[in-house]
């Protein structure tokens, strides 16, 4: 190797040094696409008209949103459901929205009644069908695998009517290193009805102290984002290891289905304690209203 050669290569490794040392690193993460998704998961019915409301919501994200982004090509929309609706089902929800193409992808339904003692069913949990409980399982748990190829997701449930959000809100949150966000705090105030996160407490209150974690926050001080809008950096939370190991821990306990564990105080849990609160906040420029509750957010 002549001496130019060495010189290139000596020049090489410093610039990677370089470029390595003045580049912020963000704990648990590293970006591995700049692709972004919008999704929602719902339910296919048997007559059509009933896809007026999921319709309603889809326009309302193409109007305020979609149509005013700079390239949309880095924008995908999902539509995750259990295979109940049919192609000629998904041809007319598109039809509503053409300049917006929706990918329908179908997810796992899990049939699961294993009991788990420490957190048992209430006569208020066995009211909630497996449906609901799988809706729970996937914005808690399955989202974060079958979303892994993006950056940020946007999550719309089909109850959501869209008024305002920002074409260039990743660009604020990629500066800002905001990792999660949401319109609002639970609406109701509290984390849940008692009766539908029994054991979930002490779950957590026992990771904490298996692995020696310092939570960011006490329990009483503990917040819950209202999920049914909400941002989530999927890279940052798949390459954290405390929450893929709380994640894993309510996979194994089976809580969601043997009481009727919730993504809101899951999530409540999980942001409160185990992240530090700079990576996530409350954004009032999101405004949407939520048809379930009937509830304006902001």
């Amino acid at each position: 190797m002549n001496k130019y050669n060495i010189i290139f290569v000596i020049s090489s490794l410093l610039c990677i040094i370089i470029i390595n040392l003045l580049v912020p690193k963000r704990e648990g993460m590293h970006k591995i696409n700049d692709k972004n998704a919008i999704v929602a998961l719902t339910r296919g019915y048997d007559d059509i008209e009933k896809y007026h409301t999921l319709i309603s919501r889809n326009v309302s994200i193409y109007d305020v949103y979609y149509s005013k982004l700079e390239n949309p090509n880095l924008m995908d929309v999902i539509i995750f459901h259990e295979g109940n609706i049919t192609d000629e089902h998904q041809n007319y929800i598109r039809q509503a929205t053409p300049n917006m193409p929706i990918i329908f992808t179908v997810v796992a339904f899990y049939n699961n009644t294993e009991i788990n003692d420490k957190c048992p069913p209430t006569e208020l949990s066995k009211g909630f069908p497996m449906g609901y409980k799988n809706m729970c399982y996937f914005w808690s748990i399955d989202f974060l695998d079958y979303l892994k190829d993006y950056e940020y997701i946007i999550r719309i449930d089909e109850d959501c009517i869209i008024t305002a959000l920002n074409s260039d809100i990743f660009k604020k949150y990629n500066e800002r290193e905001i990792m999660f966000s949401c319109g609002s705090n639970n609406i109701a105030g509290s984390i849940d009805n008692e009766n539908v996160i029994v054991g979930m407490r002490d779950l957590f209150y026992d990771f904490i102290v298996e692995n020696n974690i310092s939570p960011y926050k006490s329990f009483d001080e503990v917040q819950c984002p209202y999920t049914n809008v909400m941002i989530v950096n999927v890279n940052y939370f798949n390459n954290n290891k405390i929450v893929k190991s709380i994640l894993e821990k309510i996979k194994k306990s089976n809580c969601i289905f043997s009481n009727r564990w919730g993504d809101l105080p899951i999530w409540g849990y999980i942001l409160s304690l185990l992240i530090d609160s700079k990576y996530y906040f409350k954004d009032t420029d999101i405004q949407y209203y939520h048809g379930s509750h009937g509830q304006k957010v902001n």
